[in-house]
């Protein structure tokens, strides 16, 4: 599916075989989010490209973009994540920088305005990892796991259904080393090899029987 420019190939056009997405080299890992995808490169830099309404391609713009563009004042780059429409960032110095929608606080600033260009998630200096929908978890580099955003099935594991803009810890979790986050839903691999889950569970999608 193209409709965005998901595919970066700089045309429209839907393609059931794999397109090369210009101006990217020396990538390290993609991601995947509502409608826009991103790349990090081995200089630490970031580009993306698809739909941007939410600002989600971090250019401080507003514009879709058929072809990669680069994500605005990033740099030493460690690893990505998309969301449904923003996207985040963790740095090599630990600081964790997200950008697009803002609903229910997903870019962790304290606010719950879209951004356009990346912004520091407040109070977070050592992420790890991170895990993106329609909220956002993180692993610290200690194995304890802070999501923020939206929370309406208990997504953020804090034992409410109230929102966050700002990262609030996940209790009972420890020695976690991977975290992903779902539509409504999180889990996280803790020390072990044991899985956590927390949120919506509707469908079964937190394991528990």
């Amino acid at each position: 599916q193209n409709s965005d420019g998901l595919l970066g190939s700089g045309q429209y056009g839907s393609s059931t075989v794999p397109v090369t997405a210009l101006g990217i080299s020396a990538a390290t890992s993609v991601a995947t989010g509502g409608y826009h995808s991103c790349a990090a490169s081995t200089a630490g830099t970031v580009k993306c490209w698809g739909g941007n309404g939410s600002g989600q391609l971090g250019d401080g713009t507003l514009t879709d973009s058929l072809t990669p563009v680069d994500v605005a004042g990033l740099s030493g780059v460690a690893e990505i994540e998309a969301g449904s429409a923003h996207t985040c960032a963790v740095l090599a110095t630990g600081l964790v920088k997200c950008w697009g929608s803002n609903f229910g606080g997903a870019l962790g600033d304290g606010t719950n305005t879209n951004q356009s260009a990346p912004v520091g998630v407040v109070g977070l200096v050592d992420g790890a990892q991170v895990a993106a929908r329609n909220h956002t978890c993180a692993v610290t580099v200690v194995g304890s796991v802070r999501c923020w955003g939206a929370n309406q099935a208990g997504q953020l594991g804090d034992s409410t259904r109230i929102s966050s803009n700002v990262p609030i810890i996940v209790p009972g979790v420890a020695g976690a080393g991977r975290v992903t986050a779902g539509g409504s839903h999180s889990c996280a691999t803790v020390a072990g090899g044991t899985v956590e889950c927390w949120g919506d569970n509707s469908f079964g999608q937190l394991g528990s029987g």
